[in-house]
């Protein structure tokens, strides 16, 4: 090991309820803890980069609120996740199906777990852990965009992280979970993250129904640049989320890494060659196309070759690419999409880990899938989609549908037209046709006639107002230019005859052949 790596020798005894094991001695390595620290760092940095990628796809009208469902996950759920959130997953447990309150508020101190985080501290991980129950509630905010309360949001994402996330989370990844145990492979959250995320967002969409100016085949994207910047930084985030999920900088990291990177190119291509095919090349479509590999390779990257990880970006762009072609014949409105990309695309993915698993490439926690002499596990990885499927299914209706008969979900269809920009946070976001930069501003409360509803997705009755104005403005500066030329010609035509000197007349009289010839 080189010289500047410090290594030190931790004895530690690892418990668990009602038994105590021998003790295990352990040792720190600075540059594990160092690899998953970037790795945290970076998938912390997704669920920003995902407020910039839903933001540029949402109607002017809620940009800033798309961008606040995001980026408040971050406070809300890493405040559940350090007091229950990480000892329901990760704590000493119960069961196979349940953790407990062992671990709760992270009070272990700077000691190291044999299974979890054998060379760094267990705090690492647990922060690590952390930022991706974070983005995976963040991701549901896409199904339900402009349309549900904020305060009923929050109450959800809070709850929905405890009962749904940290029991998934439990069963998949904890050391004595019944899917893992089963022969469930999940590498990084193909089942936990994308699955869950995307049946939640489904089952929500269903419960707060349409929106008012709903229109399944019109495009409300309002800012494309904010689009390419946050599915530039997701690409470079998910680095963290697959590699990282080795636990160890090792060769494993190395592996889901290019893994990583090579779906996400494929489904790119795969993308844009069926747009190209079609006749166009839709920026917004070259976006989301990344995205969709990702979610698939997230399960199978620390499994499979890199030359199936190709297939992992191909297959699974090609069929969401017609499903999002053809949604506008579903009878459900999923502002985004997050049930189809997520949901469905963590499903082809979950599937085809049981098809192309090589226990080769990670000998201590794969298995030979299908493609490989073992078919049974594909039995095993459609258990688990089935069992994320309605367990979220169940936890998400279980908890709006009380909200939505007591406190209520859903805005009213005034506030919902104006925006929830105007109408819950009180400001907006605009590029003005002036000065073409972009403004926030504060909306004051007064007269309700000077805030009238949105009335389509251009913007609201006050932009066709002032943008009436700008015109008439331009047809009254045409025709007083108009004037202004009229009236010089003819006081022209009065003054050169005064003005025009004898030499001169004299000078027009001139012989043509006296004039110079052209050069």
């Amino acid at each position: 090991m080189p010289d500047n790596t410090m290594v030190s020798t931790t004895m530690i005894s690892t418990t668990s309820i009602g038994t105590t094991t021998a003790s295990t001695a352990l040792v720190f390595d600075s540059g594990d803890n160092a690899f998953m620290m970037i790795s945290t760092a970076l998938v912390l940095m997704m669920t920003p980069a995902l407020a910039f990628f839903y933001g540029g796809l949402v109607h002017t009208k809620n940009i800033l609120n798309q961008l606040f469902l995001s980026f408040v996950c971050m406070g809300i759920v890493f405040t559940q996740w350090v007091l229950i959130g990480f000892t329901f997953a990760f704590g000493p447990p119960v069961s196979r199906g349940f953790g407990s309150f062992g671990d709760a508020v992270l009070r272990f101190g700077s000691r190291m777990d044999p299974f979890y985080s054998p060379t760094y501290p267990l705090l690492t991980y647990a922060a690590y852990q952390g930022t991706f129950a974070i983005i995976t509630a963040a991701i549901i905010s896409g199904s339900i965009v402009g349309r549900m309360k904020l305060i009923p949001y929050m109450i959800f994402i809070f709850l929905w992280t405890t009962g749904c996330y940290d029991a998934l989370a439990h069963w998949v990844w904890s050391e004595n979970g019944w899917l893992k145990h089963l022969g469930t492979l999940d590498f990084a959250g193909g089942t936990v993250v994308h699955i869950s995320s995307g049946v939640s967002g489904f089952v929500a969409s269903l419960i707060l129904g349409k929106r008012i100016d709903y229109k399944p085949h019109e495009s409300i994207a309002n800012n494309l640049p904010f689009t390419v910047l946050g599915c530039c930084l997701l690409w470079v985030g998910w680095i963290g989320f697959n590699a990282g999920s080795a636990n160890a900088a090792s060769a494993l990291a190395s592996l889901a890494l290019v893994n990583t990177n090579a779906a996400a190119a494929a489904a790119l291509i795969t993308w844009v060659v069926i747009d190209a095919l079609r006749g166009q090349i839709t920026v917004s479509g070259a976006c989301v196309s990344p995205v969709i590999g990702l979610v698939a390779i997230t399960p199978a990257a620390g499994f499979v070759q890199p030359g199936w990880a190709l297939l992992f970006g191909i297959i699974p762009t090609t069929i969401i690419y017609f499903m999002v072609l053809y949604k506008h014949h579903m009878k459900f409105d999923d502002t985004l999409d997050v049930a189809i990309i997520h949901g469905c695309g963590g499903i082809i993915g979950a599937f085809m880990t049981g098809l192309f698993s090589e226990l080769n490439q990670n000998p201590s926690g794969g298995a030979d899938g299908a493609f490989y002499g073992r078919p049974v596990q594909l039995w095993y990885q459609i258990a688990g989609i089935l069992t994320t499927i309605g367990f979220a299914s169940a936890c998400t209706a279980g908890l709006l549908l009380p909200l939505k008969y007591t406190i209520g979900i859903r805005l009213s269809p005034e506030e919902e037209l104006r925006g929830l920009d105007c109408s819950a946070h009180g400001e907006k976001w605009e590029i003005t046709n002036k000065s073409r930069q972009a403004t926030t501003s504060t909306v004051t409360s007064g007269n309700t006639s000077e805030r009238l509803p949105f009335s389509d997705k251009n913007g609201s009755t006050s932009d066709k107002r002032s943008s009436r104005s700008r015109s008439n403005n331009k047809r009254r500066s045409v025709v007083r230019l108009r004037s202004d030329i009229s009236r010089s010609r003819y006081n022209a035509t009065r003054v050169r005859p005064q003005q025009q000197s004898q030499p001169q007349r004299n000078n027009q009289q001139l012989n043509v052949k006296d004039l110079p010839l052209p050069v």
